[in-house]
């Protein structure tokens, strides 16, 4: 299922919500995960790892009864992924921090990129995010705090056709957070 823009007996050309047709969709995932600390050997105190995780997706309808949807991008997808972090810790305390990357994508399968009046369709522009967290445990209680897009970029990830719009759902700023926990 997906939209397509379609003329109308009327004139109107609208976002039209039907069966797309059939697609194609490839792709490679990969992670690398490295432990520092066994590596170099260091003290057992220490945590000091890292990780990469990176995904390449082709993705195109092969067949399609809709005008202009053969051999477009499927929309939702991104041709790329890139997520890594860095988690360093030494016993009580742990930092992380960890940064992503998506490509464009469309919401439309007919990869329109400009946008509607109503903001439904068009380009999902490529977005990468910052996030640090901070936490200490002291017995039965955590403390942990971090920040959100630490960058404060732009962004939005999703175009909703209802509630709480139509339009572009745009992602949060910068944010920061605390948190006390307690287990019984």
């Amino acid at each position: 299922m997906g939209f397509i823009q379609k003329l109308f007996d009327d004139g109107n050309v609208k976002a039209y919500r039907t069966n797309t047709g059939d697609a194609k969709i490839y792709g490679l995932e990969s992670i690398v995960d490295l432990n520092f600390r066994k590596l170099i050997n260091l003290n057992p105190s220490y945590i000091f790892t890292t990780f990469f995780n990176f995904s390449l997706i082709d993705s195109k309808y092969s067949n399609s009864n809709e005008p202009g949807v053969q051999g477009k991008e499927v929309e939702f997808v991104p041709k790329y992924n890139i997520k890594t972090g860095i988690k360093f810790g030494y016993k009580n305390f742990i930092s992380y921090l960890q940064y992503s990357y998506l490509s464009n994508q469309f919401s439309d399968s007919s990869n329109s990129t400009e946008s509607n009046l109503s903001g439904v369709i068009g380009l999902i522009p490529s977005y990468d995010v910052l996030d640090l967290s901070l936490n200490y445990s002291l017995g039965k209680i955590k403390f942990e705090t971090g920040i959100n897009n630490i960058l404060d970029n732009y962004y939005f990830t999703r175009r909703a056709t209802g509630y709480p719009g139509p339009g572009i759902i745009p992602s949060p700023p910068r944010n920061y957070y605390f948190t006390l926990q307690y287990k019984f």
